[in-house]
């Protein structure tokens, strides 16, 4: 299980109100206390509770994960922007269900929301609107990169998730695109997926189209490889 580093988390929080150019004044007018208050959060000295956390991360336009994670996420990053037009998309691909021990059609929503300086993104259960995972885009004029994972201090364990989408041929169609995971063991994974802005039906001939080439098998047999083929040279249709 992940431990709670409260000095991280107070250098965390000093150095993002710094790149978000705000004072403690500001952050202190947030959550209705004095400088003081914010200066001790930063020092370590004080943990805000779950409240201020919340009316801190609205006033430096972040994710609460933004706190805790200590991965580098792009705080100010001009490539990190939403490229669909939309604020959520429909991610689908072939599943493994742990209550049922089967694989078996996986259908989310990637929610997002455009802050100040990056875009963030939330796997949401499609049935449920559970939020599993959460994370930021970033992109370039051929691929989008979702990168995201599940980091609190309470989270047994640590999950991270990364979508690769082919955006070079247009976004108002079904878009191919890679899927990274690991499942309970840590036993890393990639599969096919498709994005979509539209609530499709996830259809047999979607997953059909979703599995591994016979060009693609014989390639991972020649050199140990996988490229995965997501180059959407005919995008997909019912």
């Amino acid at each position: 299980m992940a431990e709670f580093n409260r000095q991280e988390f107070a250098e965390r929080l000093k150095r993002i109100r710094k790149d978000k150019g705000l004072s403690q004044e500001n952050l202190a007018r947030a959550i209705n206390k004095d400088t003081a208050t914010i200066s001790r959060f930063e020092s370590g000295k004080l943990i805000p509770d779950a409240e201020q956390i919340t009316l801190m991360c609205n006033e430096l336009e972040i994710n609460e994960s933004d706190l805790f994670n200590s991965s580098s996420r792009p705080i100010s990053n001009k490539e990190s922007i939403n490229p669909f037009g939309v604020n959520t998309l429909y991610a689908y691909y072939y599943g493994y269900f742990p209550t049922s021990k089967k694989y078996g059609k996986c259908k989310f929503k990637l929610n997002i929301l455009q802050k100040t300086s990056y875009c963030a993104v939330e796997m949401v259960d499609y049935k449920t609107n559970r939020i599993y995972l959460s994370g930021y885009i970033e992109t370039d004029n051929f691929m989008a990169f979702i990168k995201l994972n599940n980091y609190k201090p309470t989270s047994p364990r640590l999950e991270c998730t990364q979508i690769d989408i082919n955006i070079a041929n247009g976004i108002d169609r079904v878009i191919r695109g890679a899927w990274f995971c690991t499942n309970g063991r840590y036993e890393p994974s990639c599969r096919k997926c498709f994005i979509s802005k539209e609530d499709l039906e996830f259809t047999d001939e979607m997953l059909e189209d979703l599995k591994i080439t016979e060009q693609e098998l014989k390639q991972q047999k020649d050199i140990n490889i996988w490229y995965v083929d997501v180059e959407n040279k005919e995008d997909f249709e019912e």
